[in-house]
């Protein structure tokens, strides 16, 4: 169990005033907050989230079909392949498309609710399945370092290839589910970037892991080495 306030104070401690506080994700059978009405892509929502929205998504208020595969809502339409690799050109053809979706481990949901809060709106992590932060490169190599402090593993932190919703949802979800030890870098997506800042990538912290994690976050540099204090001190420049 995470102590939700301890843990706020110890991000704010360890990472300064450079660090936006991370974004909770989890399923619900209730929806946990307002249903977000945005056009198509799920991160048009993502403003009002940062801004202190609690909002809830479900199959029918998510339009985009990549969105609704990704987030466990639907099987994979059909026509993802093509669009993903003859229209976006992101792959190189529609066979590698879907034998990546294949290989993710993608589970069709079994709560109708996806939600995401900024984790400060919360009164508790129990029952969460991960946060995201959202993070430049300063920041972003502080929460590189504290995953590698204690995981010895080559994939202990991973950039994959997939959508800005695979990469803070399905991976969160499925490495759950594996009760692994990765966290991902994502938001590497050119067609999820315009909802972020030019200079911000996400890191998605799997709850498997971050119960792990809030507890060596002290031991690490990012409690007050000093190369990492250094950082710190630069990290809005």
């Amino acid at each position: 169990m995470v102590d939700l306030g301890a843990f706020i104070g110890d991000l704010r401690t360890a990472f300064g005033d450079g660090l936006k506080l991370p974004v909770a994700v989890w399923r619900s059978h209730e929806a946990a907050g307002a249903d977000p009405a945005v056009p198509h892509c799920m991160f048009g929502a993502l403003k009002s989230v940062l801004e202190g929205a609690v909002v809830s998504f479900s199959k029918e208020r998510l339009h985009c079909g990549g969105g609704r595969l990704y987030c466990g809502f639907a099987p994979g339409n059909p026509g993802i392949p093509n669009f993903v690799s003859l229209k976006e050109r992101y792959k190189q053809t529609p066979e590698m498309v879907s034998e990546y979706i294949n290989g993710l481990g993608i589970a069709l949901a079994g709560e109708p609710y996806l939600n995401l809060a900024r984790i400060d709106k919360l009164d508790t992590l129990d029952g969460i399945d991960g946060i995201f932060f959202l993070a430049g490169a300063d920041i972003l190599s502080g929460l590189c370092a504290w995953a590698f402090f204690d995981n010895n593993d080559a994939d202990a932190v991973v950039c994959r290839f997939g959508s800005g919703c695979s990469s803070v949802v399905t991976n969160i979800m499925v490495e759950n589910r594996l009760g692994g030890r990765r966290t991902f870098i994502g938001m590497t997506d050119p067609s999820a970037r315009p909802f972020v800042g030019s200079g911000e990538l996400s890191f998605a912290i799997p709850m498997c892991r971050l119960e792990e994690m809030a507890v060596t976050l002290r031991d690490s540099c990012v409690w007050g080495a000093a190369a990492w204090s250094r950082l710190k001190s630069l990290a809005d420049r």
